[in-house]
């Protein structure tokens, strides 16, 4: 193999930075002193420059550089800010270089409160942003403009509104996602289903984009006559303008910078090296953010780039293309042309394996799941990709000149986008779909990558001793290591692994709301799922924290009323069974109680093929040990559907007891008290989020609860946790534990120890 000394370098620098950023405290988050200065919501004013402008569904986003910012009675400097503003009397005459003046709320983005969760403070701060503004007034203090951007923004925007109004919303916001980097007109289904078979690389700017544009112009400029130069600085230009124009997102900028290396190459007669470009590249992006090696975009980009440099060949060989191939020599007419195509299919499918191999980590860690057939989807998606992008373009540049000529031509993109959607609709239809792994430990992917890279190793060693065919055996040993990683997987997010015998309950941190996830020796059991102050609670809180656990079913979901912070996550997820979290049995208290929203919930989980049962007090469901039983409220009880009638349940297992309340309140706690049903138990979810109308003197001289875990909105406008219920639990000697405080809370036990923990650093 050639040496490559500058990749070297540039491999052990990224390896520096790689510890810097795990291992060293560079990754770790720093306060800056605007977050001191205002922790939670605060007041703020504040004057900067515009930098770049963002359409969004509901409100218009500034980002703003060189602030200068009055906040808590301090003047403080911040570089970055991120504004959001949804009026109209000013927002339309904003141009980027523009220097405003804000007024409004300042707020301090969050971590992931829950396992599996976005973590919004670190996006962020990889761009340098730590605080957002909700803009309450907006003045332009000086009207002077970055021409440049800011035309590449209207061209942006103009774009944009061509391609919807000639798809329509939904084709149209997908085309300007694989053209402009514009993800807010995107349909959220269509993005779930590109997600979840595997494709949803066609909505990033990727290499191809640029390779597309870059090379497009490079080339035609060769042919026509002009010098490297020339034609290397017409598409650097392009790119780079371009580049300007969708944000530079690590990706495009990835592909940016290889470009200009692999031109630099031809205009001084060096021979590129792919992965020399590639090293380089990342180096020079690292060494401006570190943070971008553990940000999912930056590994995916350059992970699939890896694999194909690395591990395409061992396939490619393993599939015999070579041999393929030189046999066309000898071949004609119609036996030729299956052997271009035969050769054709198997070289896109190494690629197409090895990438996915390479990605298997990333993918596991920030996705949680796999889909096998996104190997075969695209050998269909890719090729077609510069199919749908060259008559986007075309069809763009024509319509300025003769509309429907343009028109007709952007059918293009329509046609290539339905057939992704039907050979999407097709996939997701199969068995084993999709396989939901749940997040791999560091050390899981540490000896993932460790084994492949020995695989690989001892391919390379053979080779150069010129033995022939051992692609093949190595080829087999990688889709080897890589089954065992995804079984390894599964088995220790499932399973526990070094806790086998143990039961988990975790109460999620959902806002103003309740749910619940129990891990039993074999079942996944939720109680109640929804909030009144989180939006889509069911796709970006509940399902993900399921998803990263490895429960991509649910064996029992229980509802315990029918109020909004109990089941608009569950009424989601019954919405989108096809990709998301499947739910077996959905049990509802006695009919008796049930109002409008509980029988239209249970319409709606009929209707996704889900099993609708009751349960009555004193019936019981078990699992290995594990005993979930009902105590409240009795068929004839004479409570009113509600708070008051929720669902009680208890768990058992071995010693432990853990009570579990919904809004349980007046009568119906009275009618639980006297019931003769409630004993003592060691952890008490508390009732209706802390409210002071429940958990009684009466009702907690009984239970006496060793722990209580109180799940509500941080901020919440009802005030809960109420003083008195706080006060009445800690004079039972009950220590307390919230979701405000300490994010998802975690009780794990064997039947007799009990340990606790929360998602929130310095929590629990």
């Amino acid at each position: 193999m050639r040496k490559r000394p500058l990749c070297a370098i540039c491999v052990l620098f990224l390896i520096i930075q790689a510890f810097r950023v795990l291992f060293s405290g560079a990754g770790d988050i720093e306060i800056s002193e605007l977050e001191r200065a205002a922790s939670g919501e605060a007041g703020v004013i504040l004057t900067g420059s515009v930098y770049r402008i963002e359409k969004k569904e509901k409100v218009t986003a500034f980002y703003l550089k060189d602030n200068a910012v009055s906040a808590a009675g301090r003047e403080l400097a911040e570089e970055r800010v991120l504004v959001y503003y949804s009026g109209d009397t000013v927002k339309n005459v904003i141009k980027i270089g523009n220097i405003l003046h804000v007024r409004g709320e300042l707020q301090v983005f969050d971590s992931a409160r829950n396992p599996g969760n976005f973590d919004q403070r670190e996006y962020y701060r990889r761009q340098e942003i730590r605080v957002l503004v909700w803009a309450e007034q907006m003045e332009v203090l000086s009207k002077d403009t970055d021409r440049l951007r800011q035309s590449l923004y209207e061209l942006r925007q103009a774009w944009d509104r061509l391609l919807v109004r000639h798809l329509g919303e939904y084709y149209g916001g997908t085309m300007s996602a694989i053209l402009l980097g514009q993800k807010s007109g995107l349909d959220p289904e269509m993005k779930t289903m590109y997600q979840k078979c595997g494709i949803s690389h066609i909505l990033a700017i990727s290499g191809l984009h640029m390779t597309f544009l870059g090379m497009g112009i490079y080339n035609a400029l060769r042919r026509a006559g002009f010098g490297f130069t020339v034609s290397g600085a017409a598409g650097a230009a392009l790119l780079i303008l371009y580049s300007l124009m969708i944000g530079a997102g690590v990706s495009s900028l990835r592909a940016l910078i290889m470009f200009l290396v692999r031109i630099g190459a031809e205009i001084t007669g060096r021979d590129y090296d792919l992965l020399t470009s590639l090293a380089v590249s990342a180096a020079i992006l690292c060494a401006g953010q570190p943070l971008y090696l553990t940000d999912a975009g930056f590994l995916l980009s350059y992970g699939a780039i890896l694999g194909i440099a690395l591990f395409a060949p061992v396939f490619a060989e393993a599939f015999g293309c070579e041999q393929i191939r030189k046999k066309q020599h000898w071949k004609s007419g119609v036996k030729k042309r299956i052997s271009a195509a035969l050769l054709w299919v198997l070289t896109g499918l190494s690629t197409s394996i090895a990438v996915n191999l390479m990605l298997l980590g990333p993918l596991l860690y920030f996705y949680f799941e796999i889909p096998p057939y996104s190997v075969f989807l695209n050998l269909i998606v890719i090729p077609l990709m510069p199919v749908a992008m060259g008559a986007g373009l075309f069809g763009s540049a024509l319509d300025l000149l003769w509309e429907p000529g343009g028109g007709a031509v952007l059918q293009l993109c329509r046609a290539v986008l339905a057939a992704y959607d039907l050979v999407c609709e097709w996939s997701s239809g199969l068995p084993f779909g999709r396989i939901v792994t749940g997040r791999p430990d560091m050390w899981q992917l540490m000896l993932y990558y460790m084994m492949i890279a020995i695989v690989l190793i001892l391919y390379i060693r053979m080779k150069k001793r010129e033995k022939k065919r051992i692609g093949r055996p190595h080829g087999m040993a990688l889709l080897l290591v890589s089954t065992g990683m995804i079984l390894l997987c599964r088995t220790a997010c499932r399973e526990g692994f070094l806790s086998r015998d143990e039961v988990s309950v975790t109460v999620l941190d959902v806002g103003q709301g309740d749910c619940i996830h129990i891990r039993g020796p074999s079942a996944d059991i939720l109680i109640d799922g929804g909030s009144s102050d989180v939006s889509d609670v069911g796709t970006y809180r509940i399902s993900p924290c399921l998803l990263s656990r490895g429960a991509d079913s649910l064996d029992y979901v229980f509802v315990t009323h029918g109020d909004k912070d109990h089941i608009s996550g569950i009424r989601e997820m019954l919405e989108d069974q096809t990709f998301g979290v499947r739910i077996c049995n959905l049990v509802l208290p006695p009919a008796k109680y049930h109002d409008g929203v509980l029988q239209g919930l249970a319409f709606t989980a009929a209707e996704a093929g889900t099993r609708v049962l009751v349960m009555d007090a004193g019936e019981k469901i078990t699992d290995e040990g594990l005993t979930l039983e009902c105590l409240a409220p009795e068929a004839d009880a004479g409570l009113e559907p509600g708070n008051e009638a929720s669902l009680v349940l208890e768990a058992e297992y071995g010693a432990f007891r853990m009570l579990f309340t919904g809004d349980v309140e007046g009568s119906g706690e009275n009618a639980l008290v006297n019931s003769g049903r409630l004993e003592r138990c060691d952890v008490l979810k508390a009732a209706h989020h802390g409210s002071k109308n429940s958990g009684s003197d009466g009702f907690l001289d009984i239970v006496q609860p060793s722990l209580t875990l109180i799940s509500a909105g941080r901020d919440n406008r009802y005030g809960h946790p109420h003083a008195e219920t706080v006060e009445r639990l800690k004079k039972t000697g009950s220590k307390i534990y919230s979701t405000q405080e300490n994010g998802a809370l975690t009780v794990r036990t064997d039947g007799r120890r009990i340990r606790i923990s929360g998602t929130v650093s310095g929590g629990v």
